[in-house]
């Protein structure tokens, strides 16, 4: 359950950092944060069985933002679920 908790928390952090990085990628001596890469399938490849399809794609986005406030918040809830003795 503890392992469950740090990856949703860690997931969170991803998502929060990486909107973080894109807004501040306009303020001049916070941009770097929003340096960073895209990877996966921006078009996804389709299946077509006649009576069923496939649909299977994966694209994310990661940049230095994202990377820091998922650490942070990976760290966090280690410290939370201890607290809470999960």
């Amino acid at each position: 359950m503890r392992r469950f908790v740090i990856i949703v928390f860690a997931i969170l952090g991803m998502i929060v950092g990486v909107a973080l990085g894109e807004a501040f990628a306009s303020v001049p001596y916070l941009s770097w944060l929003s340096l960073g890469g895209e990877i996966g399938l921006k078009n996804p490849v389709t299946i077509d069985l006649n009576f069923l399809q496939f649909t299977i794609g994966f694209w994310c986005k990661i940049n230095i933002a994202g990377v820091l406030c998922m650490v942070v918040f990976a760290l966090i809830s280690h410290q939370i679920a201890r607290i809470i003795k999960i």
